[in-house]
């Protein structure tokens, strides 16, 4: 599939599952006795969504074909791709057996090191500093919790 039309196949799934999104954010509450309501953030993403895919068809559509080359993805985008949400999946099934920080410290080392090529040490750094900053905001500053490890981070 050229680069092209998965602009315009992305843009179609996007805009169902943010009309989806939506319709069914509208059958909740959209305000609370509190404040916000449990359909006031979900139909303000759908409604989001489809704007993101009705620019991203109209991209598509105004866009001459030859500006985008007509390439198709290559074998290593699409290993590229793979490799990522092979790599959130893991992280995901990982989170509740080592916990939030170290997961998403994982995920990040690996993002950076083998889909970027960026230097092991800056992967490092920035991997332990956003599960750090994490931490800071959403345990320390907002007294909320995150899933724990067996080494309690």
């Amino acid at each position: 599939m050229d680069l092209r039309r998965s602009d315009l196949v992305s843009g179609i799934s996007v805009a169902a599952f943010g009309l989806y999104v939506t319709i069914e954010s509208s059958r909740l509450a959209y305000v609370s006795e509190y404040g916000p309501g449990p359909g006031f953030l979900p139909l303000w993403l759908g409604i989001g969504l489809l704007i993101l895919a009705v620019c991203l068809m109209v991209s598509h559509l105004v866009r001459p074909a030859a500006e985008s080359g007509g390439k198709s993805a290559s074998a290593v985008a699409m290993g590229r791709v793979l490799s990522g949400w092979l790599a959130l999946m893991l992280a995901v099934f990982l989170l509740p057996r080592i916990g939030f920080s170290l997961s998403l410290a994982l995920l990040t080392v690996f993002l950076i090191v083998a889909l970027e090529h960026r230097s092991r040490w800056t992967a490092i750094g920035v991997g332990f500093g956003l599960a750090l900053g994490f931490y800071l905001i959403f345990v320390f500053a907002l007294g909320l919790s995150l899933p724990v490890g067996p080494w309690g981070f």
